[in-house]
């Protein structure tokens, strides 16, 4: 066989050996989806040895079980109004009215609360002449994100690991030799009462193993998402532990619900409802695969986790769809009967290799190069297709009420959501965004999909912007927008005024992408991105690639009254290749008030010298970093983007210093505004500048620890 044939056959094996690891079992794929809990720790561990025996996990009972081994070796909702404060401030910027998100700083019109590594500051910040710290918590770990509720602040993060020896984890007896013992992430939520701020009272304290998720807070209520291990010995499962204040117990096997259908791995997904007012806490677990990205509105927490497929149904799509078409009679029955016998996999995979390599060595050396063409367009159009089956999304809908929690049913969709922005419920109807394949062999597609209140796809467009992926969503009321990209921005705008019958009504191809999209108002919406150079011909050469190099950050402001033709009617280019914002990646960071005309952004610029390039620069060049702060702009329908300065909490001398990597406890991360000041927020100072002209009014030093590591501790 020629090594074009041996081509063909390897994306056939390839395709076979990726079912065999990354799909589960024919014989658990015909399971209903029910929801069940367990009666005994028995029933749990067979549960997840049966997992392990039936082939899709990797690690004993799944690759998310942690192994071990013996070691010797929009605006949130209004706050009440403080006295001495304004009631003129900003919130952290949310997705959902009336759902607000944690985030590492807060503001209630007169105080700024700041989540910095190991402390959370509280700071007298209005009137601005005099900004002073009142007092800080030391977390003993890591805060990562607070919330604030009238007087009460929640905190979460990370503290230092545990070490538990496994037996007696499980209550068993010990054995003659040392027990193998492993380590657990561990994560807190902790409540602090603040009506005295210079003396912050801890009053709810509750840690517990694995991973703060996300949390969202809906009136007095916070829920919060964990993400928690199951670990196992060889013969035993470890269940994690919950500390309620001075209360230690493990999770019960009959408080952990579980879907008759199989996954890929295992996990405890579990959403605790804290009451902020009573301090009580509720909570309800759900194995699960491990949840990637969730919505939530005022009514519903929805999860998703990826969906694994029937490996045995993968192969026969595979060879149904373009081997069996491209070989004669004789040789298409017996591949079929090769994959209705009872080999083991391998047998079959050889046996077929074998009937495939003779059928095309039989061929007249006229015909090998575009049998073996064909095959290859065959291939890759039946993977595209076949994405939407193989990469599927499980879609979980939670009831939230009052701090209640219930488990209200599973949906699918083809895909992967790209974040929280990808999905959204209106009217009843979920709708979610997500892209199938890959760009790399040009199989990506692009779909959005409406399910009805009982999470069954009720209407769909698919397969947009072939080759491309998602680079950012927004739904707002009737209509979805979202951005693809690899050589130019497609920016689709989609009806879902009739849910049944979604549909594209009109895009616009521009240079450059969005990574987010925020609402300016019902016919305009701002995106803030990377600019981007087309490949030229030289860089594309023999690949056959159509791409563009991403440029500096690009902030645009788009226009879609007209729905059919969408236009960017104002943009604003920051920065040369390697110029950054947080706000790329987190909306939080992005601060916006259309009553203001004020827009905020981070930004970490990167220059180029050309004179470092007396032949030129080339698109693929990365700048030096110069600079790091917050980039203040004016935003007005009629003058677009106009810069009106910009604030920075580091020095020249620490850019200078920085080189290829910039890092700085005088990082911008966050600005807010409170009456007609806006405070520019890093890990170590908090300042404070006129709105009107960016002038300097005060600022203060933040306690500051280099970064936990609370393993080590």
């Amino acid at each position: 066989m020629k090594e074009t044939g041996i081509y063909i056959f390897i994306f056939l094996a390839l395709a076979l050996t990726i079912a065999s690891i990354s799909v589960i079992n024919e014989n658990l794929k015909k399971h209903p989806v029910e929801i069940n809990s367990f009666s005994s720790y028995d029933e749990l561990k067979n549960f997840l040895k049966t997992a392990s025996q039936s082939g899709y996990g990797y690690q004993g009972f799944g690759a998310d079980l942690l192994r071990t081994t013996a070691v010797g070796g929009a605006p949130a909702g209004a706050s009440k109004e403080l006295s001495g404060g304004s009631a003129d401030y900003s919130r952290t910027n949310i997705q959902v009215e009336g759902v607000d998100e944690a985030d590492i700083v807060k503001n209630d019109g007169k105080y700024i609360y700041v989540a910095s590594v190991r402390n959370v500051s509280i700071v007298d910040a209005y009137p601005a002449d005099n900004l002073k710290i009142l007092s800080f918590i030391d977390v003993n770990g890591t805060a990562e994100e607070i919330f604030i509720n009238q007087d009460k602040l929640v905190v979460f993060g990370r503290q230092n690991y545990d070490f538990y020896w496994a037996e007696e984890s499980v209550g068993i007896a010990k054995s003659d030799f040392m027990p193998p013992y492993y380590f657990s992430p561990k994560s807190f939520i902790r409540i602090y009462d603040i009506s005295d701020r210079e003396n912050p009272n801890l009053v709810k304290d509750v840690v517990f193993d694995g991973d703060y998720y996300d949390s969202r807070m809906i009136g007095d209520h916070v829920y919060v998402i964990v993400n928690q291990p199951i670990t196992y010995t060889d013969d035993d499962i470890i269940l994690p532990k919950i500390k309620y204040d001075d209360a230690l117990v493990s999770v019960a096997p009959n408080e952990i619900y579980y879907f008759d259908f199989p996954y890929y791995s295992y996990r405890l997904t579990t959403i605790f409802s804290v009451d902020i007012g009573t301090l009580g806490v509720d909570k309800k677990s759900y194995l699960t695969g491990y949840t990637q990205t969730i919505f939530v509105s005022t009514d519903n927490i929805y999860l998703t986790s990826q969906k694994e497929i029937s490996s045995v149904d993968y192969q026969w799509k595979i060879i149904e769809k373009v081997i069996l078409p491209a070989v004669d009679f004789s040789t298409a029955i017996q591949i079929k009967k090769t994959m209705n016998g009872n080999s083991t996999f391998y047998e079959k995979e050889a046996k077929i290799q074998n009937l495939f390599e003779n059928y095309f060595n039989k061929l007249p050396e006229s015909e090998k190069k575009n049998f073996e063409q064909k095959m290859a367009d065959k291939y890759k159009d039946a993977e595209a297709e076949l994405q939407k089956e193989l990469q599927k999304t499980n879609v979980y809908k939670i009831l939230i009420d009052d701090g209640n929690i219930d488990y209200i049913g599973k949906g699918e969709v083809p895909g992967r959501p790209l974040n929280q922005f990808s999905m959204d419920e209106y009217d009843g109807h979920f709708r979610i965004a997500t892209t199938t394949g890959n760009i790399w062999d040009e199989t990506s597609r692009n779909h959005i999909y409406v399910l009805d209140e009982n999470l069954n796809i009720v209407g769909r467009v698919e397969d947009l912007a072939p080759g491309e992926k998602i680079y950012s969503v927004r739904f707002i009321g009737k209509r979805a927008y979202m951005v693809t990209f690899k050589k130019v921005d497609p920016l689709f705008v989609i009806d879902l005024s009739d849910p049944i019958n979604p549909k594209v009504l009109g895009k616009l191809k521009i240079p450059g992408y969005s990574d987010y999209l925020h609402p300016y108002d019902e016919s305009h919406i701002i995106g803030i991105g990377k600019e981007a150079v087309e490949a030229s011909e030289e860089e594309v050469g023999s690949r056959d690639l159509n791409f563009a190099w991403y440029q500096g950050v690009k902030i645009s402001l788009f226009d879609v009254s007209d729905v059919e033709h969408p236009k960017e009617v104002s943009k604003f280019n920051i920065g040369d290749r390697g110029t950054d914002s947080q706000a790329l990646s987190d909306h939080k960071a992005f601060l916006f008030s259309r009553d203001k005309n004020l827009l905020i952004i981070p930004i970490l610029l990167a220059e180029i010298d050309e004179s470092k390039y007396p032949n030129g620069v080339e698109a693929n060049t990365y700048g030096d970093y110069v600079w790091q702060g917050a980039y203040v702009f004016e935003l007005t329908l009629d003058k677009g983007f106009v810069l009106k300065g910009k604030i920075s909490h580091d020095t020249a001398d620490a850019m200078l210093k920085s080189g290829y990597y910039y890092s700085s406890p005088y990082s911008v991360k966050r600005s807010l505004y409170i009456d007609s000041i806006v405070y520019t927020v890093s890990d170590k100072m908090v300042k404070a500048n006129r709105l009107d002209d960016l002038r300097e009014i005060s600022s203060v030093e933040l306690p500051y620890s280099e970064t936990s590591y609370p393993w080590y501790e």
